[in-house]
């Protein structure tokens, strides 16, 4: 009776374990969680691990004689890669790498959504300045001075690009698209996407560090929604997205927005968001190849 039990548990477990496997994507059955879970979490235990050191260690992250905390930094920005290499091959083998390699290659979009990749933050970020100036009468600085060069900046966005596109944008949006639908998936990319950062919050001299956290996962979370729409008006484009969170840090970087038009910024982000949401479909889901 004792060997009847055990065998009868061993296919009961075999029938549960068939279940489970039946319900990832990899075996062409109905979208599941199980594989944008595994990416994020992958994502952040990568990136957390390697950020958490500068903290733990108390490296100092800019202007140090050893640029160790700047090596952390820029290898834990490739969590997400690295996530999404791990899943997507987990999950749907070599053709899936493939795949999510290849959409950083569809360059052949209307020239329209070039612009849109490139302009509204800088668009934003300029005419904030400029009225600032035009109302308060101070003659500040359109752009900032760059110690490292323009050169050496557009290269840390080629890296930052590649590092994090792949992830957010390849790999989980398509995914998370096809469970919830596109409203849905960009607003919850733009909360991890902003919450993923979060220990450079504590690491004095980053871009992070005394800035209002809510107010950052408002701006990224406007961004998701912007590059969501890029990723679906231009059938699954990752180059488009990439160009666009590179703009948009070039911007940031480069121009210099007075603290005290903060307020209008925001406003004018609500543009942003306005125009991403219109374009994008409220309901129902479009299947992309990933």
């Amino acid at each position: 009776m004792a060997l009847l039990g055990v065998v009868a548990g061993v296919g009961r477990m075999q029938e549960l374990i068939g279940r489970y496997f039946s319900a990832l994507p990899f075996t062409n059955a109905q979208p599941s969680f199980v594989p944008v879970l595994l990416f994020f979490a992958i994502a952040y235990a990568f990136t957390w691990s390697l950020h958490g050191l500068i903290i733990l260690f108390h490296l100092p992250f800019r202007q140090a004689p050893k640029p160790r905390a700047r090596i952390l930094y820029f290898a834990g920005l490739c969590g997400p890669l690295v996530a999404a290499l791990v899943s997507a091959y987990l999950f749907h083998g070599q053709t899936g790498v493939s795949d999510l390699l290849n959409s950083a290659l569809d360059w052949r979009v209307e020239w329209i959504w070039y612009f849109l990749a490139i302009a509204p933050i800088g668009i934003i970020y300029i005419a904030a300045t400029v009225l600032y100036r035009k109302w308060h009468g101070k003659p500040i600085a359109l752009f900032k001075k760059q110690k490292s060069g323009l050169l050496v900046l557009l290269l840390s966005q080629v890296w930052v690009v590649i590092a994090e596109e792949f992830g957010w944008r390849g790999f989980a949006l398509p995914h998370l698209q096809a469970l919830i639908g596109w409203l849905g998936a960009a607003f919850i990319i733009g909360v991890l996407w902003a919450s993923w950062h979060l220990p450079m919050f504590f690491v004095p001299g980053s871009n992070q560090y005394k800035s209002s956290f809510p107010q950052y996962v408002f701006v990224l979370s406007i961004w998701s929604f912007f590059t969501a729409m890029l990723y679906y008006q231009t059938n699954g484009s990752l180059l488009l997205c990439m160009i666009f969170h590179a703009a948009a840090n070039f911007w940031g970087l480069t121009i210099n927005v007075p603290d005290e038009s903060e307020r209008l910024v925001l406003l004018l982000y609500l543009l942003m968001l306005l125009t991403a949401v219109a374009l994008l479909p409220v309901w129902g889901a479009i299947q992309f190849k990933l």
